[in-house]
């Protein structure tokens, strides 16, 4: 089943979005803890911190944004003129149910963070394939230490 999840330039250039992760990873089920490691990776290479949120309930009711079903993540930076110090990345755990999918969505999101003005655009984009290949040289370099 194919969830459509906004619009199709925008899923396509989500979907080719490439994971660093080894083959026989990137498949495996996301839990909490890998997922959390994963999100302080892109915060780091990235130099933007932020909360990682998984109670999309709570995330909508500190937003004041409705997360819609079909919504594998969102970022709120918090209002023009107060934005928060440590925005709020959300992810939907039912969305995201892979390894592969969650670096998409941490990449994707996080892309946001560090170049809000660049919207869904190719250069966006071509931002968040920097970072996941920033974020597996990070993999990388802990398995040569």
């Amino acid at each position: 089943m194919t969830v459509h999840r906004g619009h199709p330039v925008t899923d396509a250039r989500h979907a080719a979005l490439r994971s660093p992760l080894p083959d026989h990873e990137r498949s495996l089920p996301v839990d909490t803890v890998w997922l959390r490691r994963r999100a302080r990776q892109f915060a780091r290479i990235s130099q933007r911190p932020f909360h990682l949120v998984l109670d999309l309930q709570a995330y909508a009711s500190v937003t004041g944004m409705p997360f819609y079903a079909h919504y594998a993540a969102q970022v709120y930076r918090g209002p023009e003129g107060a934005r928060l110090a440590k925005p709020l990345m959300a992810v939907n755990l039912a969305l995201v149910t892979t390894r592969e999918e969650a670096d998409r969505a941490l990449a994707h999101e996080t892309m946001h963070l560090v170049v809000p003005s660049y919207g869904h655009k190719q250069a966006a984009f071509d931002r968040a394939q920097l970072l996941l290949d920033e974020v597996g040289q990070l993999e990388t370099a802990a398995w040569e230490d």
